[in-house]
């Protein structure tokens, strides 16, 4: 039977992704084979299809790092045909691996899991990374002793699918949220999912100086480059700033003085965890936990699968908020 899928070709300097025919044959090895229902696009992969950076290891190779759907055969016993589950996170899986973006996709049996209990098939990839990432960087500054009556948060990059996820996460625990975007026409959507205040990008610091008014308790960044660099300058003494993000860049240049006059915590947030490893994070996301997003509706949209490619090139371009879900079937 033959189906259809995005592959990512090499050719020359150039990567070019195309809607191709495929047989399960012609998929990388694994012991299930899913039927997938619902795929997810992180700025990772959207990077992947559009051909940017080093995302793909391997040519050619289908990308996608999150797929849930149904299986349709299985080598092994632990899971059946008609089993609902879900393949999320690794080193390999639209990397290195065919990954989500076909119509059939097929995995070694260690790479996937049931889908848990608290999420369908749906909203386990709506979530997903993405939503997975902000409560990693939520509960970082949670840990770190950064409380609601420190001040406001302020989350870069606001309308991207992570940051949305944060700043409903925050708003959502009591914390006064301050959303950075260079949209300023998305101000209403990011007031509806918690943000407090919606500033522009110019309004991270005040200054030029080492140290700038000391404005943010802790902060979420997805863009880095300058923009964290600015903000580092302005955040409060023992203030967090949880760093997963390079759409701005992926070098900044700060001076010491934040980290040593305000003792300011830089903390990397890496969230590219498969489902087993994921811990608190994850379960406080399923149907009931203080970290399930109150706007999931409102952040996430169906794509369909013929409308893939195309939604990849406005992620590249900046013209999308939330987070898009792919549609299969």
């Amino acid at each position: 039977m033959k189906f259809q899928a995005v592959r990512l070709f090499q050719e020359g300097r150039t990567r070019v992704s195309r809607m191709v025919e495929q047989t399960v044959d012609d998929l990388d090895p694994g012991d299930v084979v899913i039927r997938p229902l619902y795929a997810a696009v992180n700025y990772k992969d959207a990077r992947a299809v559009s051909g940017a950076g080093n995302v793909i290891k391997r040519f050619p190779c289908i990308p996608g790092i999150e797929v849930s759907g149904t299986v349709e055969s299985s080598a092994v016993p632990a899971f059946r045909a008609g089993d609902l589950v879900t393949v999320q996170g690794g080193q390999e899986f639209g990397i290195r691996h065919d990954g989500a973006y076909a119509e059939r996709v097929r995995v070694p049996a260690a790479w996937v899991s049931p889908v848990p209990a608290g999420f369908d098939a749906r909203d386990v990839v709506a979530l997903g990374i993405g939503a997975y990432t902000a409560a990693v960087a939520v509960e970082e500054l949670m840990q770190r002793g950064v409380t609601p009556d420190r001040g406001p948060i302020v989350v870069t990059g606001a309308t991207g699918g992570c940051s949305s996820f944060a700043i409903d996460m925050l708003a959502g625990l009591g914390y006064t949220v301050a959303a950075s975007t260079g949209k300023a026409a998305e101000a209403g959507y990011l007031k509806s999912i918690g943000a407090a205040e919606v500033i522009g990008r110019d309004a991270l610091t005040t200054g030029e100086k080492p140290l700038e008014e000391q404005l943010w308790a802790g902060a979420i960044d997805a863009v880095g480059g300058k923009p964290l660099a600015d903000l580092l300058r302005s955040v409060k003494k023992r203030g967090v700033v949880c760093s997963f993000g390079n759409a701005a860049g992926e070098t900044f240049t700060s001076s010491i003085y934040p980290f040593i006059l305000r003792s300011v915590a830089l903390a990397g947030i890496n969230a590219n965890h498969p489902l087993p490893a994921r811990g608190s994070a994850w379960t406080r996301m399923a149907a009931g936990g203080d970290l399930r997003p109150r706007h999931l509706d409102t952040i996430c949209f169906d794509i369909p699968f013929s409308g893939l490619m195309d939604y990849c090139a406005r992620v590249i371009d900046g013209g999308i908020r939330g987070r898009a879900v792919v549609r299969f079937g």
